[in-house]
Protein backbone atom coordinates (compact mmCIF):
# COMPACT_ATOMS: atom_id res chain seq x y z
CA UNK A 1 0.00 0.00 0.00
CA UNK A 2 1.36 3.47 -0.92
CA UNK A 3 -0.41 6.71 0.74
CA UNK A 4 0.32 10.39 -0.32
CA UNK A 5 -0.82 13.47 1.53
CA UNK A 6 -1.12 16.90 0.16
CA UNK A 7 -2.11 20.46 0.78
CA UNK A 8 -2.48 23.80 -0.55
CA UNK A 9 -3.78 27.25 0.73
CA UNK A 10 -6.86 28.23 -0.82
CA UNK A 11 -7.55 31.15 1.19
CA UNK A 12 -9.26 34.10 -0.87
CA UNK A 13 -8.10 37.99 -0.70
CA UNK A 14 -9.88 39.89 2.14
CA UNK A 15 -12.93 41.63 0.91
CA UNK A 16 -14.52 38.66 -0.66
CA UNK A 17 -17.87 37.99 -0.23
CA UNK A 18 -18.73 35.32 1.96
CA UNK A 19 -21.27 32.38 1.34
CA UNK A 20 -23.08 30.56 4.63
CA UNK A 21 -25.71 31.73 7.13
CA UNK A 22 -28.65 32.87 5.17
CA UNK A 23 -28.62 34.82 1.86
CA UNK A 24 -27.00 37.64 2.95
CA UNK A 25 -26.09 39.97 0.36
CA UNK A 26 -22.68 41.92 0.42
CA UNK A 27 -21.14 39.88 2.88
CA UNK A 28 -17.82 40.66 2.84
CA UNK A 29 -14.80 39.23 4.92
CA UNK A 30 -12.97 41.70 6.82
CA UNK A 31 -9.61 39.79 7.95
CA UNK A 32 -8.31 36.01 8.08
CA UNK A 33 -8.33 34.77 11.04
CA UNK A 34 -7.89 31.28 9.71
CA UNK A 35 -6.19 29.77 6.40
CA UNK A 36 -8.47 27.73 4.36
CA UNK A 37 -7.47 24.47 3.07
CA UNK A 38 -7.75 22.33 0.22
CA UNK A 39 -6.04 18.85 1.41
CA UNK A 40 -5.69 15.53 -0.86
CA UNK A 41 -4.79 12.10 -0.04
CA UNK A 42 -3.93 9.53 -2.49
CA UNK A 43 -4.14 5.22 -1.52
CA UNK A 44 -2.19 3.21 -4.15
CA UNK A 45 -3.28 -0.96 -3.33
CA UNK A 46 -2.07 -2.90 -5.75
CA UNK A 47 -3.59 -1.87 -9.25
CA UNK A 48 -5.94 0.10 -7.64
CA UNK A 49 -5.94 3.84 -6.74
CA UNK A 50 -7.82 6.50 -5.83
CA UNK A 51 -7.69 10.29 -4.48
CA UNK A 52 -9.73 12.38 -1.79
CA UNK A 53 -9.37 16.19 -2.19
CA UNK A 54 -11.40 17.87 1.00
CA UNK A 55 -11.71 21.97 0.83
CA UNK A 56 -12.30 24.26 3.39
CA UNK A 57 -15.44 25.35 1.22
CA UNK A 58 -19.14 25.83 1.96
CA UNK A 59 -19.31 23.22 -1.34
CA UNK A 60 -18.36 22.77 -4.78
CA UNK A 61 -20.38 22.96 -8.23
CA UNK A 62 -20.44 19.89 -10.20
CA UNK A 63 -18.56 21.53 -12.93
CA UNK A 64 -15.64 21.83 -10.43
CA UNK A 65 -15.33 18.23 -9.23
CA UNK A 66 -15.47 17.12 -13.25
CA UNK A 67 -12.70 19.88 -13.95
CA UNK A 68 -10.54 18.72 -11.13
CA UNK A 69 -11.24 14.85 -12.85
CA UNK A 70 -10.35 15.69 -16.04
CA UNK A 71 -7.02 17.33 -14.79
CA UNK A 72 -5.84 14.01 -12.77
CA UNK A 73 -7.25 12.10 -15.47
CA UNK A 74 -4.80 13.79 -17.73
CA UNK A 75 -1.91 13.88 -15.36
CA UNK A 76 -2.47 10.88 -13.17
CA UNK A 77 -4.58 8.22 -15.15
CA UNK A 78 -7.36 8.21 -12.66
CA UNK A 79 -10.81 7.17 -13.55
CA UNK A 80 -13.51 9.31 -12.34
CA UNK A 81 -15.13 7.14 -10.10
CA UNK A 82 -11.98 6.72 -8.71
CA UNK A 83 -11.61 11.22 -7.45
CA UNK A 84 -13.66 12.72 -4.68
CA UNK A 85 -13.85 16.27 -3.98
CA UNK A 86 -15.61 16.84 -0.95
CA UNK A 87 -15.76 20.26 1.62
CA UNK A 88 -15.97 21.18 5.19
CA UNK A 89 -18.77 23.12 4.77
CA UNK A 90 -17.17 26.41 6.30
CA UNK A 91 -20.02 29.17 6.50
CA UNK A 92 -17.16 31.88 6.32
CA UNK A 93 -15.65 31.12 2.82
CA UNK A 94 -16.04 32.19 -0.64
CA UNK A 95 -19.04 31.48 -2.37
CA UNK A 96 -18.35 28.50 -4.43
CA UNK A 97 -20.60 29.67 -7.39
CA UNK A 98 -23.63 26.74 -6.74
CA UNK A 99 -25.92 28.49 -4.20
CA UNK A 100 -28.34 31.26 -5.85
CA UNK A 101 -28.12 34.32 -4.07
CA UNK A 102 -25.53 33.30 -1.46
CA UNK A 103 -22.33 35.18 -2.47
CA UNK A 104 -20.78 36.06 -5.79
CA UNK A 105 -18.28 33.43 -7.28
Amino acid sequence: MKLGFAKTDITPRVGVELCGFGPFLNRHSTGIRDRLWARAMAVHVGDKQAVVIACDLVGVTKQTTGRVRDLLAVSHALAPQDIMVCCSHTHSGPAPGCYIGWGEA
